[in-house]
């Protein structure tokens, strides 16, 4: 008989932490899951801990691949699912023991909708979690959603969403596996739109619960590299977030459309990802020369200067002076409370009623 649920974890030098995310997984309150692990050819001892763990429970099954990295591993773990739903993890992180129980008990109540759910990378946030009687639920409607796109953590990751399997394989969905990064972005992407072209009236719900600890700490995981090649161009990473806020257009259709505070959001996202991708190049000055000629660049800086919404990464930028941008960087990591007070700033004539 077909379980309900499939999870499917790509694995990739992960042993240290590997034995947590199953025990993670064993302790769920919903017994009927699958477990697919797909071993990307890990060099390290995770291969025999997925065996060991399939002998232990039949629910666990494991596939073993040469390294190709985490979007092969994760379509061939949807081939291979037989469950109605599909739940991603990584193989270094952990899921909470009623995370399937809570998805799946929002999924009955709304059948046509999109089930989601927080995380957090807090190890005190998680371990001290107290889940209320009746959780917490954001909606997201179709002319809401550019909101949720805004938190690209939130939008972006694939492993706090419940999927229906029946959609992806109707649809033909999989991840790209052509694409160095933004690979989550992509897939769900197709997913939301093939959701809402056929519930036009449908809705994303999260759970404003972190139900998924999302550990940071190991560098070498699958979804910290990009398969054979583990390395990034973070040239290369600064202008593909401008073609991601040209293809979110492309998507979502004019933003004049939508709220200004949803678009702002949008375009703090896009400067913020390409502050990070600044910071990691040895001559970011040239590179800033090189994303103004973009026409993305100049949009965002136009649709700024016109609704009087600020931003402190795109005031150096427009000095052109990386300098600004590592140093208001940093400010971010060391004085927190600063950086929050003047990005909230950002938002102040656009909130004005």
């Amino acid at each position: 008989m077909a379980p309900t649920v499939s999870i499917v974890v790509p694995v990739y030098k992960a042993e240290a932490y590997l034995p947590a995310c199953l025990e993670s997984i064993l302790a769920q309150t919903f017994t009927d899951w699958e477990c697919i692990l797909v071993d990307d050819g890990s060099p390290d001892g995770c291969g025999a801990i997925c065996d060991a763990a399939a002998r232990r429970d039949g629910r666990f099954r494991v596939v073993h691949l040469q390294n190709g990295g985490v979007s092969r591993a994760r379509n061939t773990g949807m081939e291979a699912a037989r469950g109605e739903y599909c739940v991603f993890a990584d193989a270094d992180d952990r899921i909470h023991p009623r995370l399937l129980e809570l998805a799946l008990a929002e999924q009955r109540r709304h059948p046509r909708s999109l089930i989601g759910w927080s995380f957090t990378s807090d190890p005190a946030a998680w371990e001290g979690l107290e889940l209320p009687a009746d959780p917490p639920v954001t909606r997201y409607g179709r002319w809401e959603l550019l909101g949720f796109f805004a938190d690209r953590v939130l939008f972006n990751s694939v492993s706090n969403k419940l999927f229906r399997l029946d959609v992806i394989r109707e649809k033909g969905l999989c991840f790209d596996v052509s694409m160095r990064s933004s690979e989550d972005y992509d897939f769900f992407n197709q997913v939301w739109k093939a959701y809402f072209s056929a519930c036009p009236d449908g809705e994303i719900r999260l759970l404003d619960l972190p139900l998924y600890y999302y550990n940071q700490a190991n560098a070498d995981s699958i979804t910290h590299t990009t398969g054979a090649a583990h390395s990034r161009d973070f040239s290369a990473y600064c202008r593909e977030q401008l073609e991601l806020y040209a293809q979110t257009q492309a998507v979502f259709g004019p933003f004049e459309q939508y709220p200004a505070r949803d678009v702002l959001s949008v375009t703090n996202a896009t400067l913020n990802s390409i502050a990070f991708g600044l910071c990691n190049i040895p001559h970011p000055h040239r590179e800033i020369r090189r994303l103004w000629q973009l026409p993305e660049m100049r949009e965002i800086s136009r649709w700024h200067r016109r609704h009087r919404a600020h931003n402190a990464y795109l005031f150096f930028l427009r000095l052109r002076w990386a300098g600004g941008v590592r140093w208001w960087f940093r400010v971010r990591e060391t004085r927190p409370a600063l950086f929050a007070t003047v990005y909230h700033l950002g938002y102040r004539n656009i909130l004005k009623p």
